[in-house]
């Protein structure tokens, strides 16, 4: 039986680390491209994963990991610009990358490509650069011929570390009152163990070769419901107020220019549209109630627990 090698790009992120894991215990090779093997070490004392020092803007070298392999996976996605370089931009990152590893593939003979992008991303009328930049990437995917690929479009993905809940209750810490921008944006949340295990599903399923798959979690919520939802699960009382239009796009344009950037102007278009599924698709099974209060209310949970157990006798 031949070797089975997956190749990673963006594997040192949230979902990346995660992902990794998992298809360490179904592959026989699991190789990480990245620019600094060190923000990988968490996944590097796994025996059968190896972190690759690569420039994957670098054609060349991008061909040449990616030669052979199994299965390519990309994970590559910014929600803010970088100010140093082409490749930190919406464009470089999202289409421009994706470009130089379909060619790659095509080049290597990689026979399966696995596509991370976002619900609604379109390239003609997206409502910002971010879902812009991402139907671009798709279009290329799309019309790319001689690999076969499936595009993935979740919507916000949580898990302990993720960016979403985490930065929230660190702002909700700080903030007695919460201005919150957006308050009425819609999303269905999707755990990020469930997004995983649908991408190595796909991997060797015929009928995921040629689609785009929907990810959303059980629910619907809005912005302020999922605020609110983590001042809760952190056990912090919070005055949540919902900005007007007009001081959202203002927050947007004072705070972008914040270290880390928090929120963005392009951010801000994103939350135009509605990060959830198309009526009759498929929901995800695993529920914020299920994970969430893990890892955000960690000094309350033991205690929650300790009553439920008592309450059921245990």
């Amino acid at each position: 039986m031949s070797n089975r090698r997956v190749v990673l790009l963006g594997g040192s992120g949230f979902v990346g680390t995660q992902l990794t894991c998992r298809l360490a215990e179904q592959f026989d090779e699991v190789v990480v491209l990245t620019r600094r093997a060190q923000r990988v070490r968490t996944v590097r004392t796994m025996h059968n994963v190896e972190a690759r020092e690569v420039n994957v803007h670098d054609a060349e070298a991008l061909a040449a990991a990616l030669t052979d392999a199994t299965a390519v996976i990309n994970l590559v996605g910014i929600l803010n610009e970088g100010s140093h370089s082409s490749e930190s931009s919406f464009t470089g990152a999202h289409s421009g990358l994706t470009e130089k590893v379909l060619a790659a593939c095509v080049a290597g003979g990689v026979g399966r490509y696995l596509h991370m992008s976002a619900l609604h991303a379109d390239a003609e009328n997206g409502s910002s650069e971010y879902l812009r930049t991402k139907g671009s990437a798709e279009d290329l995917v799309r019309n790319t011929n001689g690999v076969q690929w499936t595009i993935f479009q979740p919507s916000i993905i949580f898990g302990e570390h993720d960016a979403f809940f985490n930065r929230f209750a660190g702002l909700l810490r700080a903030l007695p009152v919460f201005p919150l921008a957006v308050p009425d944006a819609r999303m269905a949340p999707v755990f990020v163990g469930d997004v995983c295990r649908v991408m190595i599903d796909s991997i060797d399923d015929p009928d995921a070769v040629g689609a785009a798959i929907q990810l959303c979690g059980p629910h619907d919520y809005t912005l302020r419901e999922l605020v609110q939802y983590t001042a809760d699960a952190a056990g912090l009382s919070r005055k949540i107020i919902g900005l007007p239009d007009w001081a959202a796009r203002l927050q947007a344009r004072v705070m972008e220019f914040v270290p880390g950037k928090p929120f963005t102007r392009d951010n801000y278009l994103s939350l135009q549209t509605a990060s959830v599924c198309a009526d009759g698709c498929p929901r995800q099974p695993t529920s914020l109630d299920a994970v969430v209060p893990r890892y955000i209310g960690t000094e309350d949970w033991s205690g929650r627990l300790q009553k439920r157990r008592a309450a059921a006798r245990r």
